[in-house]
């Protein structure tokens, strides 16, 4: 069973971190969520207190399946950010009854969502490094630095700490070797491998669904959320300017805002 963050009561909403992180990356958000809803956020196997070996989106899809069987949480609406929308697609198609609607945040579901840094992810020995100088960078270095955007020129200065992460970002999540290598190599491998399951999977996806995709993010570009849009019948779509790939500490208001409009309709 996963471990999961649980506050809150109301009508449930289960949030799916990206990759990496945990459930307590998604802090920003709970906190606003928990005054009107049963907030769960897991942490992924591989992540925070989740034990054993990560696995692919699939797979991921039947363990959220079975947390929200074994919390009474059905149907929820599923919130997922980044590599967890392929999760979320998959639970809501092989899982219709558990889902009440879904909030897909700068998520990789398409192929354009994907370059060639993710492909080279999984070459090896090339892979293994990257991953490494890849996790250290988000983890260790590129928060550092985004501690002196304040002394950019103003013009730059908001995209800039837009673009690079903090600590929050990653839940609290340490460094960059043993299992979060690890971790993280499994996952690129299975988004690669998964990828078309997920997008063939869209077209018949039956249930209310938001796209939200920051306008400036740089990892999932939003080309990517319009394409996703446009392949969900019926899909609204919101654009966040000022917002990066992790939407969630850039403007976890008007994220809700999605969210509660998305899990009343």
């Amino acid at each position: 069973m996963l471990a999961s963050i649980e506050r809150g009561s109301g009508p449930p909403v289960v949030l799916l971190h990206g990759q990496p992180g945990s459930g307590s990356s998604w802090e920003p958000v709970t906190r606003r969520l928990e005054r009107e809803f049963r907030v769960l956020a897991p942490d992924r196997i591989g992540y925070g207190a989740s034990v054993g070996e990560a696995r692919g989106l699939a797979d991921n899809a039947e363990l959220v399946a079975a947390l929200i069987r074994a919390r009474d949480a059905a149907p929820a609406t599923v919130v997922a950010h980044s590599w967890a929308g392929g999760v979320a697609v998959l639970l809501a198609d092989r899982h219709p009854g558990m889902v009440r609607s879904l909030v897909l945040v700068g998520a990789a579901c398409t192929p354009n969502s994907l370059n060639a840094l993710d492909r080279w992810l999984n070459l090896p020995l090339v892979g293994e490094a990257l991953t490494v100088a890849g996790l250290l960078g988000i983890g260790e270095v590129l928060p550092r630095i985004r501690r002196f955007v304040r002394y950019a020129p103003p013009r730059y200065r908001d995209q800039l700490a837009a673009l690079l992460p903090d600590q929050g970002v990653l839940g609290g999540e340490p460094g960059a070797l043993g299992r979060h290598k690890r971790t993280f190599m499994i996952e690129q491998q299975a988004i690669v491998d998964e990828l078309p399951r997920v997008t063939a999977a869209l077209g018949g996806l039956e249930l209310p669904v938001a796209v939200v995709h920051g306008e400036w993010d740089v990892v999932v570009p939003p080309r990517a959320a319009v394409s996703l849009a446009r392949s969900i019948p019926g899909a609204d779509l919101t654009l966040l300017p000022r917002a990066g790939h992790f939407v969630v500490r850039d403007d976890p208001d008007a994220l809700v805002e999605v969210i509660g409009s998305t899990a009343r309709r």
